[in-house]
């Protein structure tokens, strides 16, 4: 009886050891089973990595060379900012020169303008010599002057700017006023900007030094320091406006 019992015993714990190696075979299985899936993951892993490292590496190459095209763009503005600094200052410099050569032009023809009214009292006194003017010409009286201005027509002829203009108007009326043997003086009249203006004027035995406009038959009255425009007695219904520009007389010369 014992000898059942204990083999029953012993076939008992056999089998449980049998039942429990079998478990444990099993576990073990489903371990390398699962080992065998974390080491797939890892492997896929690795690669996922590696290819990372790999697309890191290619993104850093073109950082690199993004980097270096920044740095020659840079390199190119700065070259860039230079030439346009040295380009400002030349302009500037032309342009300073520019200013300088037209003041010497305006200069320049200020003093054409004046060596061409000299040229004009000149060529006044010398055909007034050639044709004797100057022993027979009288002065006349204020009323006589009136009626000579108004019976002359030079003041009907068309203003042409640069072919026929105040220096032409004032040259014909003394020459006319000569013919008739009245003595008439050419007036130059120089303005700040170094302009000038032509009138003539006669020596009237009653009223004195008298200026015509001969361009209007306008009187004059001659005053240095005041402007032109204010000088001129318009006839009636008849308003001298303000000029651009700046016409104050600074100098009267008076040609006989």
């Amino acid at each position: 009886m014992k000898r059942w019992i204990i083999i029953v015993v012993m076939a008992g714990a056999a089998l449980f050891f049998y039942l429990n190696l079998f478990n444990t075979n099993a576990q073990l299985d489903a371990v390398g089973v699962e080992l065998n899936s974390t080491q797939t993951q890892l492997e896929l892993t690795k690669t996922a990595l590696e290819s990372t490292v790999v697309k890191l590496a290619t993104t850093k190459t073109g950082l690199q060379s993004s980097k270096d095209q920044l740095q020659s763009a840079g390199t190119k503005l700065a070259t860039t900012e230079t030439e346009l600094q040295l380009t400002k200052e030349g302009l500037q410099s032309a342009e300073t020169e520019l200013v300088i050569t037209l003041e010497s032009l305006n200069t320049a023809q200020a003093e054409l303008d004046e060596i061409e009214i000299e040229l004009t009292e000149l060529q006044i006194d010398y055909e007034g010599l050639i044709a004797s003017h100057g022993y027979t010409m009288k002065d006349p009286t204020y009323r006589q002057m009136m009626s000579f201005i108004e019976d002359d027509d030079t003041d009907n002829a068309k203003y042409i700017k640069g072919a026929y203009e105040c220096v032409e108007f004032a040259t014909d009326l003394c020459n006319r006023a000569e013919a008739k043997g009245i003595r008439c003086a050419y007036v130059s009249i120089r303005f700040p900007d170094g302009r000038g203006h032509a009138i003539v004027a006669f020596e009237t035995i009653d009223k004195g030094l008298t200026y015509i406009e001969p361009q209007y038959d306008d009187l004059v009255e001659i005053e240095i320091g005041k402007p032109f425009y204010k000088c001129v007695v318009p006839q009636a219904g008849y308003v001298y406006e303000k000029p651009a520009q700046d016409d104050t007389i600074e100098k009267v010369m008076v040609a006989w």
